[in-house]
């Protein structure tokens, strides 16, 4: 960002100093073999501010050799995606034809199983400022020759994108408008229109590009806005909180930050369901979801920031419609799941927003407080008990938020039609109630049994 940069360490985790206050601040992030990210946030504007941004990056789905001078189709192995080139329709940047064969390389990117895969902070430019949008899906495609030079389509030339639909929404749209990735001003520009094809499950947005960058198959919507506060677990308002806002019915998300009484007001779409939560460097909220009428809506609480910083998200696609987010608690008998949500005002001190049981999630549990010297545990149920596609298929997806640190759990190998749960992670504390993720990665049969065996647990203020 500007002239700070770091490199990952071996964890994924970075620092950057030394940036300049501004109310926005973008950053960009690369590496070999995956798909360039950006990110903008407008918590930096205070001097001596801090705040966490975490962000998946998608690894480049195909990568082919072709001869430039032929038409030729990209096409991404078990989607609908692909990239129509015609012939002798790629340059380089000075005009000149490209040298020997080139290399395409070409990702779908899904937004409805994770918002954050995708570029940017979900808002467009337009002749008014920046306007929310929701995506349908999205796809990166870039080009070099065999010098590496980086490649783009010639002046008078087109191509064609197909886009694999990616959305939570029950309908798709006939037809939306195009949007493609300024990496300078973090903002998607609208430039054409994509056509709904195919025959479901095999669908794709159809459009005529004239560059390539990442290219979004999305839509402007109008807004409402939910109005709040957020306060510690003291009870005390906290300015300068990131709210964040994201879509159960549509597929985006927004952001605000809260004033020095602790108040927001941050956009969702009309007629709708969300859900919002807030944050700090250190400290994380509870996630209640809300529906949306055609008007503004008031929470009836402030969002309360947890001392122990801890949540887990749970995503996944269309197919299973129902998975549901289970926690062993500190106590023998704590069990927080769709029958019992549990509290995060008294014992278990975790709670459970929503039980999502049409698709995609998200599911957001929430730790309040944590028990010295215990192991809590996280599993997630296939309730509807399909399994084309099951949970690998799907594809679930946990993000897992302890004090900042970021842990990403996909399923792993082993799902078959008789083993409905998979075991995640068990989260075990000290002393001090400092919380250590121990990775299971199982698929089984039956439940998880509970590790702790007695109702004594001691918990950190």
């Amino acid at each position: 960002t500007g002239s700070s940069s770091d490199v990952t360490a071996d964890d994924g985790s970075y620092t950057l100093t030394e940036i300049a206050p501004a109310a926005s601040v973008l950053l960009s992030f690369t590496k070999a073999g995956m798909v360039p990210q950006s990110r903008a946030t407008a918590a930096l504007s205070a001097s001596g501010s801090s705040t966490v941004i975490n962000i998946p990056m998608l690894p480049v789905a195909v990568t082919v050799n072709f001869d430039p001078q032929a038409a030729y189709d990209v096409v991404v192995p078990g989607s609908t995606a692909m990239v129509k080139l015609r012939a002798n329709s790629l340059r380089r940047a000075d005009g000149s034809a490209p040298t020997g064969p080139a290399t395409a390389r070409v990702t779908p990117i899904a937004p409805a199983s994770d918002v954050n895969v995708m570029p940017g902070n979900y808002l467009a430019g337009t002749d008014g400022g920046a306007a929310p949008i929701e995506s349908f899906g999205a796809l990166d495609a870039s080009f070099v020759d065999a010098d590496g030079a980086p490649l783009n389509l010639a002046a008078g030339m087109d191509a064609t994108v197909r886009i694999a639909p990616s959305s939570r929404a029950t309908v798709l749209p006939p037809s939306v408008p195009l949007f493609h990735y300024n990496t300078t001003t973090g903002l998607w520009v609208q430039e054409g229109t994509a056509t709904l094809q195919g025959t479901a499950p095999s669908q794709y947005y159809e459009g005529t590009v004239t560059h390539f960058t990442t290219w979004n198959a999305d839509q402007i919507y109008n807004t409402v806005r939910v109005n709040g506060c957020v306060q510690d677990s003291a009870g005390q308002r906290v300015g300068g909180a990131l709210v964040m806002s994201e879509g159960k019915s549509y597929t985006g998300a927004a952001s605000a930050l809260t004033n020095a009484n602790g108040e927001f007001s941050v956009q969702v779409k009309r007629a709708s369901s969300a859900f919002v939560i807030a944050n700090t460097a250190t400290e994380i909220s509870n996630a209640p979801t809300v529906s949306i009428g055609d008007g503004d809506l008031s929470l009836g609480a402030c969002l309360e920031l947890t001392r122990s910083a801890v949540s887990v998200k749970l995503t996944w696609g269309a197919n299973p419609e129902d998975l549901d987010s289970h926690t062993l608690g500190a106590n023998a008998s704590e069990h927080v799941y769709y029958s019992d949500k549990g509290s995060l005002a008294a014992a278990p001190f975790i709670g459970l927003d929503v039980d999502d049981t049409d698709s995609f999630g998200p599911e957001v549990t929430t730790f309040a407080k944590l028990a010295k010297n215990r192991t809590y545990r996280f599993f997630v149920r296939n309730f509807s008990g399909t399994f084309d596609p099951g949970q690998t298929g799907s594809p679930a997806r946990i993000e897992l938020s302890n004090r900042g640190a970021q842990s990403i759990f996909t399923p792993p190998a082993g799902e078959t039609s008789s083993t409905d749960y998979w075991h995640v992670f068990d989260l075990t504390t000290d002393a001090n109630c400092n919380a250590t993720v121990v990775p299971v990665q199982q698929f089984l049969a039956d439940p998880p049994a509970p590790i702790n065996t007695d109702e004594n647990a001691q918990y950190c203020n």
